[in-house]
Order: C-alpha cells, then sequence, then structure tokens
C-alpha cells in the first residue's frame, strides 16, 4: 500500500503526454537512409579498387614466373647445344657427355633423363652413364626428335603422358655432321617437378599455379589440392614448351579482407540499432501512457477492493511505524487513519496492561519470526472495550527484491474464541464420558479404516498402541464387515490368553461420511469360566465311567472267582483218581498240577483286582522283587516271539527283599511289555527289542522297560497318564493310569523318558522292606 500512494501521488502530478512529432520522426528515417546509402557507395568504391589492385598483382606475379620458367629453360637448351659437338670424340667424349649430364640433373630436378639417341631413334647412352641396349623411342617421346630431325635446330616437343601417369615434355638438340644429322641430345622434363621446384613460395603461397591445355585441364600443378573456386584468375601461354599450354595463376583469396566487411557490418548493425531504438522509444511512450491510464483505474479498484473488506489492513515500515491504514482496521479501533499513520510502538489501541504482550509480538514481526497461524493479540476500542484479533504479518518488499517494511491483516475473533471454547468445553465432557467407559470404543474411516478415534480403553485392549497416534490396528473381521451393516465375533490376539468380543456397525461421521463404530469388549473370564464349568463336567463324566469299570471289575471278579474254584478242584480231583501207571505216563501230573496252580494264581489275580478296586489293602508281603520280574518275563516271552521281538532281562545281582503284592507287580510289568512289543510292530521296526533292567540302590529298587522303537511324541507324553487317551484304535486308555496307581499304592513313583538311540523307557521304583515313604 505504500507504493500504491506514492504511484496515486505521481499519476496526479504527471501532465498528459502530447502526440508523437511526425515530422522529426520522418526527418531522422531519411537521415538515416542518405546515410547508409552514402555508406553503401563508399562500400562499392572500394571494393572495386583492392579487386583491380589484387588483380594487377596476379598479373604482375604471372608474368615473372612465365619469364623466369622461360629464362631457365632456354638455359637448358643453350647447355645441351654445347655438349652436342662433344659427342662426336668417342669414348672420352661419351664420358664427358655423362658427366654434363649428371651435372645437369644435379642441378635441375625436374629433369628426369637426359639420353644420346642416333639417328634412328634409338637411344645410345642415358645421364647416368648406361646403355640401354638400343632402346628404340616413339610416339611423343620420340616427337621432338623428329621435329629437329627435320628443322635441324633445337626444339621442344608436344606434353604426353609418361608410363607412371604425369605429363612431361621433351628438350630435343640436333647433332649434325657437315649438315648431316647424326642423332641428338634429349631431355625430357617432368612437367609437375618443374613447378614444384621453379615456382617459389612466395607466389605459391598466394597463388594455385598450374599448367592447362587448350580445353582447361590442368596437366600439373605446384601443390595437388584443388584449384579455389570463385575466386580472381590470369592465364598466360606457357612456350616454350608450347603447343597450347598455359600458365594458370588462381589466388587463394576469396574476397576483401576482415577490416572492410567487419567495419561496414558494424556500421549497418548500428544503423539497424539505432532504427530499433527509436521505434521501442516511440513505443515505449505510447505504453507508458497507456499504462498510466491503467493504473489510474486499477487503483480506484484496488482502493473499492481495500475498502470493502472486513479485515483490517495495515502497513508499517522497517521500525514499526504505521504508514497506512485501510478503513476496516480504522472501524475496528474507532480511530481514524490521520491519527493512525505515523504512530509507533505503543500504539494507542494497546491496552496498558497488555503492553508487554504486544511489544514481545510486535519484536518477533520486526525480527521475521512469523509463525504459520499468526498471533492472537488482544486489541482496546476508542471506547474501551476489548476485542481479541488473529493477527497475519508478511514481509513487503520492492520491485528490487529490497525490503521496505511489512503488510499485516487482522480480523476480530472474539465471537469465534467464545463459541470454540464453548465447543471444547462440550467436547471435554463428551470425551470424559467416553473415557470413562471400561468398554474399548474406536471409529475407523469406511474407505481406508484409517483410526479416526478410539479411548484409553480400547487402546488398553488392543495392543497397548496410542488412543491420539496415528496409527490404525489392523482390526479382524472388517473386510467381511463391509458386506453388512452390523458385525459381531469373538477372537484371541494372543494365543488363547485372552478373549475379545468385537461388535461393529456403520454410523455417519463428521460430514456425513462412513464411519464403523467398533465396541471392544472382555470377555476373557467368561470364557474362562466356561472352561471350567467344561472341564469340571469332563471330570465328573470320566469319574461315572471309573465308578462303572469299578463295579464291573468288582462283578468280574466275583463272578471268575466261582469258575477258577470250580477249575482248581475238579483237577485235584482228577489229580486223586487217576492211576498211578497213567500219572507217570506223558507228564500228565504234571499237566495237572500246572492246572491247579494257573487257576490258584488266576483266582489270586482276580483277589488282588477286586481288592484294589473295593480300596482294600491288597496282599503286601516280603518278596523278591526277582521273582516277580521273572515270572512276568516266562509270561510275556511267548507274546515277543509271536511278533518276532527279542526279549531281554538284565537282572540287577543284588538280591533284596520288597514288600509288595507280586501278582500286581506282575500285571504292571506285563502290561509294559506288551505296549512295547504292540507299539513296535505298528511302526514296523525292522529289529524290535525288549529289555528289562532292574538296579537295587540304598533304598529303593528300580526296575526299566526299554524298547528300540520310535518313542513317544511331546503330544503323547503330556496325555499319557490322561484317563481314557489312547493311541491305539481299539484301546481303552486306562492301563496305564492303573499301573501307576498300583506303583503309587505301593509308595513308588513311576514315569517315562527316552533313550538317545530313540526308544522309549518306562520305568518304576519301589521302597526297599524297612524304607517305606515317598521317594
Amino acid at each position: 500500500m505504500l507504493f500504491a500512494q506514492v504511484a496515486r501521488m505521481q499519476l496526479i502530478a504527471t501532465p498528459p503526454l502530447k502526440s508523437s512529432p511526425r515530422l522529426l520522426w520522418l526527418g531522422v528515417i531519411l537521415t538515416l537512409a542518405a546515410l547508409l546509402a552514402a555508406l553503401a557507395g563508399l562500400y562499392s568504391v572500394v571494393y572495386r579498387d583492392w579487386v583491380d589492385e589484387q588483380r594487377d598483382s596476379l598479373v604482375q606475379e604471372l608474368l615473372w614466373l612465365e619469364q623466369s620458367l622461360r629464362l631457365h629453360l632456354e638455359g637448358h637448351q643453350q647447355t645441351v647445344e654445347n655438349m652436342a659437338p662433344e659427342l662426336q670424340g668417342g669414348a672420352a667424349g661419351q664420358q664427358r657427355f655423362v658427366a654434363a649430364a649428371s651435372l645437369l640433373r644435379r642441378e635441375s630436378r625436374e629433369i628426369a633423363e637426359v639420353q644420346w639417341v642416333d639417328g634412328r631413334g634409338r637411344v645410345l647412352l642415358d645421364g647416368s652413364g648406361v646403355s640401354n641396349g638400343g632402346q628404340q623411342l616413339e610416339g611423343g617421346s620420340y616427337d621432338a626428335l623428329w621435329r629437329a630431325e627435320r628443322l635441324k635446330r633445337p626444339v621442344f616437343g608436344a606434353p604426353y603422358r609418361a608410363a607412371d601417369g604425369k605429363y612431361r615434355f621433351d628438350l630435343a638438340v640436333p647433332v649434325l655432321v657437315h649438315g648431316r644429322y647424326q642423332g641428338g641430345v634429349r631431355i625430357v622434363y617432368d612437367l609437375a617437378a618443374l613447378l614444384h621446384h621453379q615456382v617459389p613460395w612466395w607466389i605459391a603461397s598466394q597463388y594455385h599455379i598450374s599448367v592447362v591445355d587448350l580445353e582447361g585441364k590442368a596437366l600439373a600443378s605446384k601443390f595437388e589440392q584443388t584449384p579455389p573456386q570463385n575466386t580472381l584468375f590470369h592465364q598466360i601461354s606457357f612456350d616454350p614448351p608450347g603447343y597450347g599450354l598455359s600458365l594458370r595463376a588462381v589466388s587463394y583469396r576469396a574476397g576483401v579482407g576482415l577490416a572492410l566487411p567487419v567495419l561496414s557490418s558494424f556500421i549497418g548493425l548500428l544503423t539497424l540499432a539505432l532504427l530499433y531504438s527509436l521505434w521501442r522509444i516511440r513505443g515505449h511512450v505510447r505504453e507508458r501512457a497507456q499504462a498510466e491510464k491503467a493504473l489510474q483505474h486499477e487503483m480506484i479498484l484496488r482502493q473499492a477492493i481495500e475498502n470493502s473488506m472486513k479485515s483490517g489492513l495495515l502497513a508499517l515500515d522497517l521500525r514499526g511505524q504505521i504508514v497506512h491504514v485501510n478503513r476496516a482496521f480504522c472501524e475496528l479501533t474507532g480511530l481514524d487513519s490521520t491519527e493512525l499513520v505515523g504512530q509507533s510502538p505503543p500504539y494507542s489501541f494497546w491496552p496498558q496492561d497488555e503492553a508487554p504482550l504486544l511489544q514481545a509480538a510486535m519484536q518477533a514481526v520486526l525480527n521475521g519470526e512469523l509463525p504459520e497461524h499468526g498471533f492472537e493479540l488482544p486489541f482496546c476500542h476508542r471506547d474501551g472495550e476489548r476485542f481479541e484479533v488473529r493477527f497475519y504479518a508478511t514481509p513487503l518488499r520492492g520491485n528490487d527484491g529490497r525490503h521496505t517494511g511489512w503488510v499485516a491483516s487482522l480480523y476480530d475473533i472474539t465471537e469465534l474464541k467464545k463459541k470454540r471454547l464453548a465447543l471444547n468445553y462440550s467436547h471435554q465432557r463428551f470425551l470424559s464420558v467416553l473415557n470413562g467407559l471400561d468398554v474399548g470404543l474406536c471409529v475407523t474411516d469406511g474407505a481406508s479404516s484409517q483410526l479416526l478415534y478410539a479411548n484409553p480403553a480400547f487402546a488398553e485392549m488392543w495392543a497397548q498402541f496410542e488412543p491420539a497416534g496415528l496409527y490404525c490396528p489392523m482390526l479382524p473381521g472388517l473386510a467381511g464387515a463391509a458386506q453388512a451393516d452390523r458385525v459381531s465375533l469373538e477372537f484371541s490376539p494372543d494365543h488363547d490368553e485372552h478373549w475379545f468380543q468385537l461388535q461393529y456397525r456403520k454410523i455417519s461421521w463428521v460430514n456425513d461420511e462412513e464411519a464403523w463404530l467398533a465396541m471392544l469388549v472382555d470377555v476373557t473370564e467368561q470364557r474362562q469360566r466356561d472352561e471350567r464349568a467344561r472341564t469340571q463336567d469332563e471330570r465328573f463324566q470320566t469319574t461315572s465311567r471309573l465308578i462303572a469299570m469299578g463295579e464291573m471289575a468288582s462283578s468280574l471278579a466275583h463272578e471268575l472267582n466261582q469258575p477258577l474254584t470250580a477249575i482248581s478242584t475238579y483237577a485235584a480231583g482228577v489229580s486223586r483218581r487217576l492211576p498211578e501207571a497213567v500219572q507217570q505216563q506223558h507228564g500228565v501230573q504234571e499237566a495237572i498240577q500246572a492246572i491247579v496252580q494257573q487257576a490258584r494264581r488266576a483266582g489270586q489275580i482276580v483277589n488282588s483286582i477286586r481288592a484294589f478296586v473295593k480300596k482294600h489293602a491288597p496282599q503286601l508281603e516280603n518278596a523278591d522283587p526277582d521273582l516277580a520280574v521273572s515270572r512276568a518275563h516266562a509270561l510275556a516271552l511267548p507274546l515277543a516271539e509271536k511278533y518276532g521281538a527279542q526279549l531281554l532281562w538284565e537282572p540287577g545281582g543284588k538280591p533284596v527283599t520288597v514288600q509288595m503284592d507280586p501278582v500286581l507287580i506282575e500285571q504292571v510289568l506285563l502290561n509294559l511289555i506288551k505296549n512295547a512289543v504292540e507299539a513296535m510292530r505298528e511302526a514296523d521296526v525292522r529289529r524290535p527289542l525288549v529289555a528289562i533292567r532292574t538296579e537295587a540302590g540304598e533304598r529303593f529298587w528300580r526296575v526299566e522297560v526299554s524298547d528300540s522303537g520310535p518313542g513317544l511324541a511331546q503330544e503323547v507324553k503330556d496325555n499319557l497318564f490322561t484317563p481314557f487317551y489312547s493311541t491305539k484304535p481299539d484301546g481303552m486308555g486306562i492301563g496305564l493310569n492303573i499301573c501307576r496307581s498300583i506303583v503309587e499304592f505301593h509308595h513308588g513313583e513311576f514315569g517315562v523318558s527316552d533313550t538317545l538311540a530313540g526308544g522309549c523307557v518306562f520305568w518304576f521304583t519301589l521302597p526297599l522292606s524297612g524304607h517305606n515313604g515317598a521317594q
């Protein structure tokens, strides 16, 4: 706003622009056109003079070169004419010829050959002193000699292409004896070598020198590169040798030097820049007039917008002095703009008791410490009424980016703050009620399942997460809940340690967004009570089955006792009535005694079971436990042999006495041996083995029944002594329980363990006589 006021003052003080002077613009354009025409004429004159100068220099250099080559060839002709009379001197003349020819070739490298030729065109001797055996010359190589013979004077021959592809020409000097032609001396010139050795470097550096024929074909040149195009060139007749040959020179420079073109281009650019500048100035003047007019309309519009705003605006300089306010700010404070502009902190609309707070906020603004949500500051109206404002500030920078002050906006938040406090109190009361519930409550977004709310009870029951955080637990059943409006389920997040009941229902959240309300109830105690009731019911059923089994065992023992007594009586009667001769034959008497003995033993077993079931004291007696093991081993041996198992017994070796019921202990051993044999048979063990080991200690006698089977799984071990638990399809699950009960009745211990080889070991201990008691 500070810049806006300055702009409005400048617009008021600026007079309206006059129309541009058209005659002045026309005069400037004509002057520039005349200047360009003069420069173009000057450039044309200078360029023509330069071209004439370059052409004169080229002609002079070429004439000098042609004259130099002419004199060089004429010198060779005179030298050869002096050599011709010496050829008549015989061998001495030939030596002088060879010496003169060698000297000539060394001094003139363009000479390819020097030969002495007879009258019939045969080469007699060359410059190196070697005879060619009468080589016959013909074609272009004999043309010069043929002309010399006819003209009786030295002659240059026409150019011809040699065997190596290069063009050459000959100089022939006839040898006349008394006016008759006797042969001649032939000098062969290499046309390219002539240019290479005889054209000076200072001419070759400026011009491309070559020899061309009548058709313009280059026969030889100083350098092999292609001659430049579109440049100055000149050619003159090359005589000798003549025959239509011309010496051509082509200038390497295609135009004038850099000075004149660069200077002319620079003058042209300056002229164009001047024209462009004048055109831009003209446009700028028009644009400025239009911009000032548009700025006037813009300032009027901005002033109207500023006055229509309900938020207060003020502009501050770098020291905090007010430089501009809008009408809304004046209405908030009750002060006029003339009263506000120019004030410095502390301002007149600051409450005196809040001066330290306001001074700190203003200092923060001046230091550039601007919070994102602004300041909440107390202001005071002219009549003393206080109000709260939300104060925002931003740096004010000019077009050059320099910090010139601050622009602040504010609005009255007194009523908004009252409503916010009332809403906050209501929200706190609502949260207090929800947070005080023992039932866990949470709300999740219907689309993304993002957590929206959770009370402390829910956070405590669900993984101890922070209810105010952004973490959203993955609640079970939420995917299936999308198909229904209400869902209820029970789950355990920690493997049956705690159980929760979770109920879902759809609700409308803020802005009518779809959400899910979840109620989480801890039902662990209820499930535990149900589990205890179920366990007690199972125990009651087990006890009932055991009672029924005891009654059945007692009945069986009572019913079997009489048949066994009858078997024993009948066997004794048969033994007494048989004749002595019959008793001695075929072991009849022993068989009858065995029947009596086994019947009596069966009766003892039945009576022992009956007494045990009825909780009557078994028939305890001091007995040798190894005898019970021996009888059990003898009774189990047929079973082991039937299934191909090896049954071994390893006695302890120390005789001891144990107070026990031998029949019951035998039943325990038989049961353990039978279980071991059947377990190995079901596991299809290749070499089944059951070993019985006994050992006597200081206070106890111990027996172990081990097998070479696969052993017992942990789950089987945990339920081994559970009533009615059996791994056999037809088992009742009471054998091992009865065995343990018999051992514990004898004040011993019963257990099971694994062997290192992978089998299983069942063991029990019995106290020695005189040491009854727990181990």
